[in-house]
This record gives structure tokens, C-alpha cells and sequence, in this order.
């Protein structure tokens, strides 16, 4: 299904969390089909500045400790995360520029810029310090790039994946992995929060409304708050947007733990990235066919000697593999490993919808960084529109808020087209694609896949990996991919890959349009800016001089 039919039913509710293809409302526009996105805040766009192929200097400081150049490790800080929040009063603030619904990273991260810019922002959530629980894994340089050094609580400078038990089975990536430290993450962003006057409402969302310009959120309880715009980051759960298109999204699946064992045979200064091998599994057996049909590898982080991070994952499936068989795929493996679990301190299991969410890496299953990395793109959209009535109201007296729906209307289609370029409509279709070839391989197809796509340049693995890539760089990426890749690997791309190649490029047709939605290319949109600048510029040298004063000019020694 191509990336840009779904079509979105709440209007003006932007969203970071997962959703069907780029959603379009249709509720009040839908003979225009405008984009509209805001009063649930979109979720897309990484824009980290490091480079793709460098590595960074892990000399900088992890929790105030210095880094060397290998491997390094803190315990991270204690769950909860006690900061205090102040309570949002309803009776005394009945309306807010800004509602965010869910305390996950994205929503708190957006909400603490927006608050930063002077607008009234409040948080919904059942429980503001609940612990976030999924594990989460990034390459080191997106986080430096971000500023977010701090937050990791182990680095570790190399990756493995291991294909299958062959010599050749063996790669080795070059680029430094880490984990968040997810409760120092928490309280930093919260913290912000609350030095930007962020409030907090311990709510459950039941639904939004629009009208007159404005937002209504209905809570479980029967509360109401009413805002100019509504961002969703409610995760997974989908409060706040429906679609009229059938949901049927690729999962990633995962069951992990944090576990103290006997021993373990990771090297500390080495991240296991994936680990595709079979040879725990005995031949002939219903869970070998299994494994051989849709395939689970297996992803560690050693942090001691006794301390491990073990998760038995699957990449994407449709549907998805059941929690209890990634757990009994794990205790196979571990056992056949000689890796004796003596305490378990946390249990990690979870769905990542990698082709749904717009946020979430559709064929990779990334979203922290993504998600992080895209808070001040949102933030800043929205700081945009949300100024644009609070400027009449300085002049003219008004509410700061929405006069209209119309121009609520406006302001949330500006802040969705700010958040979907053109250049990232195309990029998230590409993506789709390659989920969608992913879901067709077998556990044999997928370690050719592989193979092919770690030997890729970095510029090429690193920048997919990390949502780098502009669509054009892609299609070069495909075809290095398709050229890099064993004669049997070639021979299942072009069964597997070509008609759904064929399908994207069909659907991507529209977007060379000019008034596609009424988006414009990042190309286009500095093209305006500039032209805006040079006649500002040419204006001021033709405007008249003023003409001289006839009072005598004061010196200044």
C-alpha cells in the first residue's frame, strides 16, 4: 500500500506515536484532502548533524565520568524518577496552548521546547513517573549529536552480527553502540519540563473534539482541557487518530531481560548487534521450521562479566511472533550457549510497529534517536503557528488562541506539511519498501540480505540505519545493495523486491506534482525565503533616507 493513502479521521491531532502510513484528515476537509496534522502532534524527521561515516570521540563524558577509547560503564540512575511536577489546575486554567497527551520521551520532549518558547503547555498522563520500560539502543554519534552524552550509561565501541557459523559468518561494524540510561533521560527531560513551566495532568485520554477553533481532550474520568492544538504521544495505544484504511502494520517483536548469570562468552568492548545463527535449534523440530520460516535473532549487551542484556528479536513479521515463543526461543538458545541465568532484574517484551509508526524505523525497528532527534523540527513547527494568533492578540486584543476553525484548520496543515516534507514522504515510502521485502525473506534470504548490507560503504549502512539517506541517495543504496549481494541474494531481490519497487515508485508519481497537498520541498521552501530576504534587502536600499536633523549632533569622545 503505497506510503500516503491513509487518511486520517480527528482532525488537526498531531501524533508521534505509531500510525498507518502518513495520514491525511478527512474530517471537514476531505473534498480538498488538505494535509492536517496538528492538534495531535506528527511524529517524523531525525535531523542529527554528525556525520554518517564518523565515529565519534568517546573521550566526551558519560555521567560526568570520562570515556576511553574502548569499553565503558556506569549503573545507571535509580527508578522513579522523583522530580516534582506541578499539578495542572483546571479551574483556574481551563485552557492551554499546547495539550500533550503521554509522558513518553517524544511528548515530553516537544512539550519542554514549546514551554521554552513562552506558550502554555500542559501534560496529560495516568502516571508521569511511571518507568519507561522498553530497553533502548542507539549509535553513539546520534546521541553526541544531540547533546545527549550523558544519558548513556555503557558504550561500547564495536558491534557483531553473526549471519551463521561459517568463517565468513562474522562481521564486524565499526561503529560505537550504547544504551540509555532511560530513568537520567527521564528526569533531564522532565526537569526541563518543569524549569519551563510545563503542567502536569494525571489523566488517562478518552478522546479530543474540535470546534470553534479550538480542541476539547476528554479524560477517562470525565475531565475536560481544553487547547489551541493537541499533540498524541500517547505511543502505541492510537487515543487520538483513527483511520479508514484496514490496520495491518509489520511488527517488530522482542523478549528481553536483564539478567545476572554465571558467566557469559560476549567480550565486554563489543556490542552483539544481531546474531541470526541456528545450531541451538535441532534439526527437523516444529521450532526449527519455525526459525527457518520466520526468523528471530538474538541481540546482547554484556555489561560485566556476570550482568547481560539478552533479547530474542524478531525484525518485522506479519503477524507478529508471539511473546511466548521469543521466550522459548531465548531459553533454547541461552541453554545451548551455557549461559545459566541466576537473577533476572528486568523483563523487557515488546511490539514495535515498524510499519506503522511514523517514528519508528519501518524496516530496522529504531525509534529513540529518531524520535528524539525529531522533537525540535515538531516543536518548532508548532512554536511557529502558535505565534501566529498570540501576534494578533498583542495588537488587536483578542484571545491567544484560534479564532476559527479555519484558521485552526491552517495552522495544523503548516505545521504537518513543516513536519512531511516532500523529501520525507519519499524517504518513509522507501522505507515501507524495504519492510515490505523483509517481511517475504525466509531465515536463508535474510542472512544473504545481510551479508550484502554489511558490506555496504558506511556512508550507505550507517546513513539507512540511521534515517540519513534522501530518497535519491536510497535508490543509490538499492542498487548497491542489489550489486553487492550474492547471485542467489540478486535472483530473491528481484522476485521479492521488484513489484513492490515498482508499486512505491507508481505511488511516489503525485508528490513531482507542485501542488501536491500544498507541500513543498525543503528546496523549494528555502527558495522562498531567500527570494523573501533578497526583497527585503533590495526595499530597504530604495526605501528614503531620513532627512537631517537640524539640532546640532552631540560628540562623543
Amino acid at each position: 500500500m503505497p506510503v500516503l493513502d491513509g487518511k486520517m479521521l480527528h482532525q488537526r491531532v498531531c501524533s508521534t506515536s505509531g500510525r498507518q502510513d502518513v495520514p491525511f484528515c478527512n474530517a471537514r476537509q476531505q473534498q480538498r484532502r488538505a494535509p492536517c496534522h496538528l492538534r495531535q502532534t506528527k511524529q517524523q524527521h531525525i535531523t542529527t548533524a554528525a556525520a554518517a561515516t564518523q565515529t565519534p570521540n568517546l573521550s566526551s563524558k558519560i555521567s560526568g565520568q570520562p570515556t576511553t577509547e574502548g569499553y565503558s560503564y556506569r549503573e545507571p540512575a535509580p527508578w522513579p524518577t522523583d522530580v516534582l511536577l506541578p499539578p495542572h489546575d483546571l479551574d483556574a486554567v481551563p485552557y492551554v496552548d499546547l495539550i500533550v497527551t503521554g509522558a513518553g520521551p517524544a511528548g515530553v520532549a516537544v512539550a519542554e521546547r514549546v514551554a521554552a518558547a513562552g506558550f502554555s503547555v500542559c501534560i496529560m498522563d495516568p502516571s508521569p513517573h511511571a518507568i519507561w520500560p522498553n530497553n533502548y539502543g542507539v549509535w553513539v554519534d546520534e546521541f553526541q549529536a544531540m547533546g545527549l552524552m550523558d544519558c548513556l550509561e555503557v558504550v561500547w565501541p564495536k558491534a557483531r552480527v553473526w549471519l551463521d557459523s561459517s568463517p565468513t559468518g562474522e562481521k564486524c561494524l565499526d561503529r560505537p553502540y550504547g544504551r540509555v540510561d532511560r530513568p537520567l533521560l527521564k528526569r533531564k527531560l522532565l526537569e526541563k519540563c518543569v524549569a519551563n513551566g510545563v503542567t502536569f495532568l494525571n489523566a488517562k485520554v478518552d478522546s479530543v473534539s474540535h470546534a470553534d477553533g479550538s480542541s476539547t481532550v476528554k479524560a477517562a474520568d470525565g475531565r475536560l482541557l481544553r487547547g489551541s492544538l493537541v499533540l498524541d504521544a500517547t505511543g502505541h495505544s492510537r487515543k487520538l487518530v483513527e483511520y479508514d484504511q484496514p490496520f495491518n502494520p509489520g511488527y517488530q517483536g522482542a523478549y528481553g531481560i536483564m539478567a545476572e548469570v554465571e558467566s557469559h562468552p560476549f567480550p565486554l568492548d563489543t556490542m552483539l548487534f544481531m546474531d541470526w545463527r541456528d545450531d541451538h535449534l535441532t534439526q527437523g523440530t516444529d521450532m526449527q521450521a519455525a526459525n527457518a520460516a520466520t526468523p528471530t535473532f538474538l541481540y546482547a549487551m554484556p555489561f560485566t562479566a556476570t550482568k547481560v542484556f539478552l533479547e530474542e528479536t524478531s525484525l518485522v513479521a506479519r503477524p507478529a511472533v508471539g511473546f511466548k515463543e521469543l521466550k522459548e526461543r531465548l531459553e533454547i538458545r541461552l541453554k545451548s550457549m551455557g549461559i545459566k541465568v541466576t537473577r533476572v532484574e528486568e523483563e523487557d517484551g515488546c511490539w514495535r510497529w515498524g510499519g506503522t509508526a511514523g517514528m519508528v524505523h519501518p524496516s530496522t525497528g529504531f525509534m529513540v534517536a529518531r524520535t528524539l532527534g525529531a522533537a525540535p523540527t515538531v516543536a518548532d513547527a508548532i512554536i511557529d503557528q502558535l505565534s501566529s494568533p498570540s501576534d494578533k492578540a498583542n495588537t488587536a486584543g483578542v484571545a491567544r488562541m484560534p479564532s476559527s476553525e479555519a484558521e485552526a484548520n491552517r495552522m495544523a496543515s503548516a505545521v504537518w506539511a513543516a513536519i512531511w516534507p516532500l523529501e520525507r514522504i519519499r524517504q518513509r515510502s522507501f522505507f515501507t519498501f524495504g519492510m515490505d521485502v523483509l517481511l517475504k525473506l525466509d531465515l536463508k534470504q535474510t542472512r544473504e540480505f545481510f551479508s550484502a548490507f554489511f558490506s555496504l560503504s558506511k556512508f550507505h549502512w550507517h546513513g539507512f540505519l540511521s534515517t540519513r539517506l534522501s530518497f535519491t541517495e536510497l535508490l543509490g543504496f538499492g542498487i548497491a545493495l542489489f550489486l553487492n549481494a550474492s547471485n542467489s541474494a540478486r535472483a530473491n531481490l528481484l522476485v521479492q523486491g521488484v513489484p513492490g519497487l515498482i508499486a512505491m515508485l507508481a505511488g511516489l508519481l503525485p508528490t513531482l506534482r507542485d501542488d501536491y497537498y500544498g507541500l513543498k520541498s525543503l528546496r523549494a521552501v528555502k527558495g522562498e525565503v531567500d527570494a523573501a530576504a533578497k526583497a527585503t534587502r533590495s526595499s530597504s536600499k530604495g526605501a528614503p533616507s531620513s532627512p537631517p536633523s537640524d539640532k546640532p549632533q552631540k560628540l562623543v569622545s
